[in-house]
């Protein structure tokens, strides 16, 4: 390989050993101020109450989100079926322009 190309290589695994370590670091950092701030409660605590209506809350909100986008995606690809036999692949699309 010729030089540059090495020490570009290495600049950028460097890059991203760096970057998840960060992460890493950061992920843990995060738990251990969840846990000191009661986000993550023990079982034998009557806390617990706390996790169970934040997790009910969430998944009630996602599902009302969710849901209707659902049945909206369905019904518009009932109406709007897409076929694959209709159309010309992007290939065939760059190669009548010419960039192909």
């Amino acid at each position: 390989m010729h030089p540059f190309s090495i020490l570009t290589v290495a600049i950028f695994i460097a890059g991203y050993i760096t970057a998840r370590w960060d992460l890493v670091t950061r992920l843990y950092e995060l738990a251990v101020f969840a846990w000191d701030h009661g986000v993550i409660v023990h079982f034998s605590c009557k806390c617990t109450m706390r996790t169970a209506k934040g997790f009910t809350i969430l998944s009630t909100l996602f599902l009302i989100l969710f849901l209707p986008i659902e049945k909206l995606a369905s019904r518009e690809t009932a109406l709007h079926p897409r076929s694959t036999s209709a159309g010309i692949s992007a290939r065939e699309q760059l190669k009548r322009r010419g960039s192909f």
